[in-house]
Order: structure tokens, then sequence, then C-alpha cells
């Protein structure tokens, strides 16, 4: 622009009467993150034992309130006994033995209370399949209603008690608007109202979902249904619950075998839905080798957290260990995020998570989840020829196979994000021996870590590599073959654990969505609870959420704009440091220490460099440069890193953009440049405010706000006649 090109050559050394200074003040220590007030620990890929030692047995059930005890409800099948005592082949008896019921004041430690339905019941008659139920207390009634599927109907029992013994009421085989008779797959949900529904599919196909209201007067009869969705074959139908939305939840039509989580969200239990999506963090492992069994939410004292609680119908499916999986969700909005976890601690009173000491990082370290034989394998990257799974597993049904009847090479990999820690990565292997080379190996973690498998292992042998520093939040590990025809290599049961010396990571709350950035998702875990969305930037705000500086110069153009308060200790973080959404159409702005600028120039190549500069009080005083990208609605934008000790961490802002367009000193918006706008500009000058298209026109040097210096430049431009 000519405006801007005059002030370049004319008036450079003003910029020195606008370029504040910050005071000095004593530097302030950055708290370490403090651990949660975890409760106690939740171990998956386990047969769950109650508080007597025994075997939990319910599945296709549901986790339920009354007073202050949660009540968990599930079936007891006859296989299950089977199958948990020799968890290598899947069982098909599904005979019902009962509904059992087990309490637990924190929803980790269960005691059994009762069979509350079995088949020697009165009244409950013959069956071939009784399953996905749930109770709830009726008001009106003061009565506990089970509900649950019976044959192709649905078969309703009552209570004066939780824990006693369910009679049989009636029994309803067909809902109103339900296409055929009975349910697909259902579950109960109870509103914070009280009132219960069924949450359900059609049988044949389950191409239709529906929510169905249970009679108010007595929760004996589910009412019409209406539908919610239809087109997508659904099973595992189940809902939740989180801040005021409800998330209808399913999975694919796998049988018994394990899906991705879908879900859809609505601002009524009715609708109308949005289209379904898919659960982010349910595609390397297949939601941890299960599918949707039903949720709960924990209403804590310091957060809500949602729990998954899927169904592994290893007794019937030979999946793997354990029939039980829950991990935690992140909800914000209408993003939703799986946590596959092995091991992770819940404080029930509180609401907070962390993951546990000994989780095992890798995802689908058993090889289940594909449920049929596969080249490339969930949550894994396959080159060359020879990679495949193989029935036959250590546990469960499958296992890793590098194999050919020729000669090949064969590489297994999976980048695996961790914290960064000492870690142990363990796994079990089988070979035939003979290759060139067939190895083990973790990769990214310094020099590679290799252990070497070229050998004759007839039995499953554990093999390890200790020792594994991680720096950068991610590593790799990897299976190689180099091999002769007919070699074959084996392997099941990875596990990458950081060592026990060193503290969990603490899972802060999801962070509240603005009016402009949306579902900002923090990598840096071990810092992300010092990360939030803010409104109103302005001198004197806090810079950091893990330092006390202050910011002593804004220019006004990002002056009360909404912004990222960011961790300043994700500096050390080598990894991308987050992403956010825009909500609207907008100007992201990064403000980026100036000792940090090379550190980030890669990641901010497709950004705008501005004149801008922002500064806080610390010690040494700061200055931050400013870059900027126009962002469309719903458009991702990746945060990346600095990785430097010797420098502060950035911000981010976030301005609307309109469809005004900018005329550079026109800065009454009256599409021409002449002495109304210099007037305009020098009230500005004297404290009268600019709006924030008006302050973009007057703006003449970039710096983001009005000063002397643009008064200059337009001066001397009008000098020179005005123009259009």
């Amino acid at each position: 622009m000519k405006l801007q090109k005059l002030f370049r050559k004319s008036v450079s050394a003003l910029l020195a009467m606008v370029l504040g200074t910050g005071m000095l003040v004593s530097p302030s220590a950055c708290p370490e993150p403090t651990a949660a007030a975890v409760g106690n620990t939740i171990y998956n890929d386990t047969f769950w034992k109650d508080t007597s030692g025994n075997n939990i047995y319910s599945q296709g059930g549901g986790v339920f309130q009354f007073g202050d005890t949660y009540y968990w409800y599930g079936v007891h099948y006859n296989g299950a006994d089977t199958y948990a005592a020799n968890p290598t082949k899947k069982v098909n008896d599904t005979s019902f033995r009962s509904v059992t019921c087990y309490s637990s004041k924190d929803l980790v430690n269960w005691k059994f209370e009762n069979d509350v339905l079995t088949a020697n019941t009165k009244n409950f008659g013959w069956t071939y399949w009784v399953g996905r139920m749930g109770v709830a207390y009726c008001a009106k009634t003061k009565k506990y209603v089970l509900v649950t599927q019976y044959n192709d109907s649905i078969l309703f029992a009552s209570c004066d008690t939780p824990t006693g013994n369910f009679q049989v009421e009636t029994v309803q085989d067909q809902i109103q608007n339900v296409l055929k008779q009975g349910t697909g797959d259902q579950t109960l949900f109870v509103d914070d109202d009280g009132q219960a529904y069924l949450v359900c599919s059609n049988k044949g196909g389950r191409g239709h979902q529906y929510i169905s209201k249970l009679r108010t007067s007595d929760f004996l009869y589910a009412e019409p249904a209406v539908e919610v969705a239809k087109g997508k074959g659904r099973e595992g139908n189940c809902l939740f619950k989180y801040k005021g939305k409800y998330y209808f939840c399913a999975s694919d039509l796998h049988g018994w075998n394990a899906s991705h989580s879908y879900y859809m969200v609505a601002d009524k239990i009715t609708g109308p839905y949005s289209d379904w999506k898919v659960m982010e963090g349910t595609d390397e492992d297949f939601s941890y080798v299960t599918q949707t069994g039903f949720f709960y939410t924990v209403h804590g004292s310091k957060q809500e957290t949602v729990l998954y609680c899927g169904d592994r119908w290893s007794d019937f499916a030979g999946n793997g260990i354990g029939y039980n999986q829950w991990v935690p969700l992140t909800v914000n909005g209408d993003k939703v995020t799986f946590h596959s976890l092995s091991e992770w601690s819940l404080n029930a009173q509180t609401g907070e998570w962390q993951v546990g000491a000994g989780n095992n990082y890798i995802l689908n370290p058993t090889f289940e989840a594909d449920r049929v034989s596969q080249t490339t394998l969930a949550g894994w990257k396959a080159s060359g020829t020879g990679n495949s799974n193989k029935k036959g597993g250590r546990t469960g049904n499958w296992c890793a196979r590098q194999w050919s009847d020729s000669a090949y090479k064969a590489t297994m990999t999976q980048d695996v994000k961790l914290p960064n820690g000492t870690y142990t990565m363990r796994a079990w292997v089988r070979s035939t021996g003979g290759q060139n080379s067939a190895m083990l190996y973790v990769r990214g973690a310094g020099a590679d870590k290799i252990i070497n498998v070229n050998r004759k292992i007839d039995n499953w042998e554990e093999v390890t590599i200790s020792d594994i520093q991680v720096t950068n939040g991610t590593v790799q590990i990897g299976i190689y073959s180099d091999a002769k025809a007919g070699n074959w290599l084996l392997v099941d049961d990875f596990s990458l654990v950081r060592d026990s010396s060193q503290p969990p990571v603490v899972e802060p709350d999801p962070i509240p969505d603005g009016k402009l950035i949306k579902s900002l998702n923090v990598y840096d875990k071990e810092n992300a609870g010092d990360w939030s969305i803010q409104s109103g930037l302005n001198v004197g705000s806090q810079v950091f959420g893990d330092r006390t500086c202050k910011f002593t110069a804004v220019p006004e153009l990002l002056q009360d704009a909404e912004w990222i308060r960011t961790a300043c200790d994700s500096k050390k973080y080598a990894g991308e440091e987050a992403c956010f959404t825009a909500a609207k159409d907008l100007t992201a702005y990064v403000a980026v220490d100036t000792r940090a600028e090379q550190n980030a120039s890669a990641w901010l190549s497709g950004w705008e460099k501005t004149n801008m500069t922002l500064t806080d009080d610390g010690n040494p005083v700061v200055t931050y440069v400013v870059y900027q990208k126009d962002v469309k609605q719903d458009a991702a934008v990746t945060l990346g890193a600095i990785n430097l000790n010797q420098a502060v961490n950035y911000v981010v802002l976030a301005a609307e953009n309109t469809a005004e367009p900018v005329i550079p000193g026109d800065v009454n918006g009256d599409g021409m440049v002449n002495g109304m706008d210099l007037a305009r500009m020098r009230r500005a000058l004297l404290g009268q405010s600019l709006n924030r298209n008006a302050l973009r026109r007057a703006d003449l040097n970039g710096t983001g706000s009005v000063e002397i210096a643009d008064a200059v430049v337009l001066t001397k431009f009008l000098l020179g006649g005005s123009k259009n």
C-alpha cells in the first residue's frame, strides 16, 4: 500500500517513541503441577474381582446411583465362568444364569450383593437370550424397576430395594414406532429429573435408532419411541449426558467383536441429533478392544468425568482378557475423546482422574482389535512383505506374525505418544530362528535399542528392553525381519510402562471452549493443567498459567481479544504443544518470545510476521513479536514447539474476521481517505476509542495501535492529494 511504503521511508525513527519498556520485577518460580487427590486404581485387561476376591460377572448392564451408593447390574452368563478359567478359546454358551448386583462407594471396589433375577425367579420362563438391562427408581411407586431384553421382547421386574429379589411384572413384545418386535441392542438411561428412557435400535439390520420414554406412573411400559437416526447399522446403543448435552453412542455391527465408537449430539434427549461422528481415540485399538456397553457421568466436586464402560465380550469372541474395560472420556462440546488406558485412577468424590503408574502406552498391544485376518493391523504401520496377524496368540485369539513362503523383509512399527520419562518395553515372542535378522527395537530415545530374536524359540518367551529415555514425547516401537522363505516370527502382548519411581501424569478437566477458540487439546500433558482460554487480553493480564508476570504493553488491535494462556514450562516440550479449532472465521495471532523465533520458524512459516509486539514485566523483560494467520471456521490450528529453556513460551490470540474491507487510512470507513480521516485519527490520539475495524484502517505502520507515526504518514499522504 502507498501509505505504508511512505511510512517506511519517512518515519522509521518515530517508532522508538511508541515502544514501551517494562518494569523490572523479581522473578517468580513456576509451581510444579500438583497431583490430583486420586482414589483407587482401575486395571483393565484383567478379570475383575469383587471385594471378596471372586470374579465379577456383569455384562451388558449399567451403573446407577441410589442414595450415596453406586449399584452395578449386569448378566452372569454360564459361559463366562468357562472362559475365565481358560481364556484361550471362545465359548458359545450364552445361557442365562442371573442378573447380578454389586455395590460400591467409589466406582472401583465392588461388593457382591445378590443375584437379583435368576432363571428360577417366579414367572421368568424359558429364555434363549437375556441381556442389555438397567435399573431405575420410580418415585411414584417407590419401586426399583429392572428392564431387560428377554428373548425377542422386553421384560420388566420390580423390587422394594435395589439389592433384593426382583419379581417379574410384565413382558412387552413391541414398542410402538420401533420396526419389528423387541429391540436390537438397548440400555437404560435415567435423566437428571429421574425420568427413565430406553435407548435402542431395531432388530434385523439395526439401521434405526430410538429413544423410548418409560411410562412415568410406574416405569413398567415403554411408550411410543422417537426415531432419532436412521440409515446406519448400529449396535451397543447407549447414551450419556454431559453439561446439558445428550450423546447417543453406538458401535459397528461386529457381533461380539470390537469396533470404533460412534456418537451423535443433541440439546434434547429426543433430538434433533447431529450426524454420526467417530469418537476420537477409538480407531487405533477399536475402543480398547470393546464395543459400547454403557456410560456413567461422575458429577464430582471439582469436575465432571464421563466413564466409558466397554463390553469386551471375550467369552463369546475370544478376544483377550477381561469382560469389563472402563476408560475416561474427555468431552468438550461436540468433541469426544477416548483415552485408551490399561491402568488409571479415579476419585469418584472429586471427579478427578489420572493415568496409572503402570499404564501400558502401546495401542493394540495384544493384536486383538482387528478380529479378522489383516496385513496392516490397527494401531500399527506395516512396510515390506510378510506382515499379518495370526490366530494362536499367547493370550486371546491373535498375535502379530512376520512370515512368507519366499524370502522377505518386513517391518511393523507404532509411533507412541507418551510423557517424557524412563520406560521399559516387554513383549512375548516365538521364532523359527534362521532369519538373516529378526529383532524388536525402540527408536527415538537416544541410540536405537535392539533385542535380537533370530534364534529358535519354540515356546512363548518374554523379552525386555529397559532404560528407554523419552525426552520428546514420542518413541517408535518396531518389529523387523529379514528372513528366508518359511522363517517366521510371532509377537504378542507388548507393554511399554513408565518406571514406577516416576509420578503418574495428572489429567486435568477439559478446557472450556471460548467464543472463538474451541476444542483446545494440549499434548503436553504434564503442563496441560496450566493452559486455559481467556477473554479480554489487556495490560495487567497474567501471561502464563504457571508464572505471575503480567503484560505491560499490548497493541490496541489485540486488546480485549480472546486468547490462550499457555504454560511457560511447555516451552520445554519437544513435540507439538497443542491444537485448537476455530469456532468462527478468525485471525489467529501467536506472540513469540524474540529469543525463540528461530526455534519456531518451521511451524510459523505459514504465518505472517507483523510489526506488533507485546512486553511483560518479567526478569528479564520479554518482548513478544506477533505473527498472524486467517483461519476459516472449523479449521484446526496446530501450535508447534519452542523446545528452548532460554526463553518463555508463546501466547495465542484470536479476533473474529468480518467481511468489511480494510482501506488503510480510511479511518471513518466512508470509502475515501481525506482530511476527515486525519481529524478522526487525531481524536483517537487524544483518547477517543476506535472500534476494531477502524483501528485496523488507522494502523498504518502495523504495530496494532494508533500512534503519532500513523498521523505523520497520513498527513504526508494527504499533502500529495486525496484518493478514493
